[in-house]
């Protein structure tokens, strides 16, 4: 969703680990050099191996895994660096915002702030909303389940359309547009998927919506991303006006989708969705969760390509159970930060109980996404890149 150019041209502001590891210096400095003069008294064994980059923080069980941004649920994070201030939405009920100063928090209780539905919709179960600053403001990407009027056109059981929701400021109020902007055709929707279809199916809906800023061809342009329900999933893309975030120019076109399984199906577990798309150099790069969103084998994969429209539909995974130690580690994205040279990467996980300890998805327990005592909360980490200029590399995971 995110594009590195979003960053804020701000100074950095640590964190409290931060600024603890700078009351640490002087008596690491003295450890430093105690260490330095007893490795000169050693004869030299192996040349010295070059630091690699670090994926992911490796998961020695329960106890290593990070602690989350916000414990609060916040499903399907939707990231946006505002000056000074961080806002988030989250899937939930109504249009769902939190905010904060620093990327590790504290952040606020979630709130809703949107007044009335379109008309379009009946339920304020909204998904996955995201926000983006254009010229004539801040445009909020949501999806909510489509309300099918007496003679409209007959569309598949919770079938979702994609709206959107302006304000004069990013923490609102937001008011509604009264038509979709993403839908089947015969609602309305600026954009109906129809003029290039590709794996699509038809009479399915669209939900995670992810506006990206990126360059191309020396010209700044704003491209609206999201998945089409069924399976296949897949991962559509259409440009949008920079001046309203709202008009469509030209049709959306397929990027990627989900593969069939290994009994040459297509299955849940092999769906693709929640896309943020990052320009990073001359590479796009497309994060993407992969499986089932309500199980801890959910996870994040990533795509490269260094033209917009033309992707190869083989994903490298990224974050996974194993590697983070976190349940379903999936929704990620991406946004700029208030330190130089880094991204922030935002995602969810599934903690059981009250407190903030990930599922674990064991033989014999519920799966979380059916576990009434499990919700996803949010997470956040240090994005780099590594030398070759299209590999993520997700670092310290910050919490308050």
């Amino acid at each position: 969703m995110r594009s590195t150019p979003r960053r804020a041209p701000i100074g950095e502001r640590p964190s409290p680990a931060t600024r603890l590891r700078g009351l640490r210096t002087g008596l690491a400095a003295c450890l430093a050099l105690a260490g330095a003069l007893a490795v000169l008294a050693q004869p030299v064994l192996a040349h010295a191996v070059p630091a690699q980059p670090v994926l992911a923080q490796p998961a020695t069980g329960a106890a290593a895994a990070p602690l989350p941004a916000s414990s609060a649920s916040m499903p399907d994070p939707g990231a946006y660096l505002n000056g000074n201030q961080f806002v988030a939405f989250s899937t939930g009920s109504g249009l769902r915002e939190s905010t904060a100063s620093i990327a590790a928090g504290p952040w606020s209780a979630p709130a809703d702030k949107l007044g009335s539905l379109p008309p379009w919709t009946t339920s304020r179960g909204i998904w996955a909303p995201d926000i983006e600053h254009v010229t004539n403001g801040w445009v909020v990407y949501f999806s909510a389940v489509l309300h099918q009027p007496s003679g409209s056109p007959q569309y598949a059981s919770g079938a979702r359309c994609v709206g959107v929701a302006t304000s004069a400021s990013p923490t609102g109020p937001f008011v509604a547009a009264a038509k979709p902007l993403v839908c089947l055709p015969g609602y309305g929707a600026a954009d109906d998927m129809s003029a290039d279809p590709g794996n699509r199916v038809p009479d399915e809906g669209a939900i995670d919506a992810s506006p990206s800023f990126v360059t191309v061809d020396g010209e700044r342009r704003l491209y609206l991303l999201y998945k089409t329900q069924g399976l296949p999933a897949t991962i559509r893309m259409v440009r949008l006006s920079v001046t309203d975030g709202q008009t469509v120019l030209g049709d959306s076109h397929q990027l990627v989708w989900s593969t069939k399984g290994g009994d040459g199906t297509y299955t849940f577990a092999d769906t693709v969705e929640g896309p943020s798309l990052v320009q990073h150099g001359d590479y796009y790069v497309l994060f993407a969760a992969k499986g089932n969103y309500g199980l801890c084998g959910y996870s994040t994969v990533w795509y490269k390509s260094q033209h917009i429209w033309s992707w190869d539909n083989t994903p490298t995974s990224l974050l996974t159970s194993a590697n983070t130690g976190l349940c379903g580690p999936g929704g990620a994205d991406v946004t700029g930060s208030q330190v130089a040279g880094q991204d922030r990467i935002f995602l969810h996980g599934w903690v059981c109980g009250s407190g903030t300890t990930p599922c674990t998805g064991a033989a014999g327990q519920p799966d979380p996404g059916a576990n009434p005592n499990a919700r996803r909360v949010m997470y956040a980490a240090v994005l780099t890149w590594a030398a070759d200029g299209y590999t993520p590399v997700v670092g310290e995971y910050l919490s308050p």
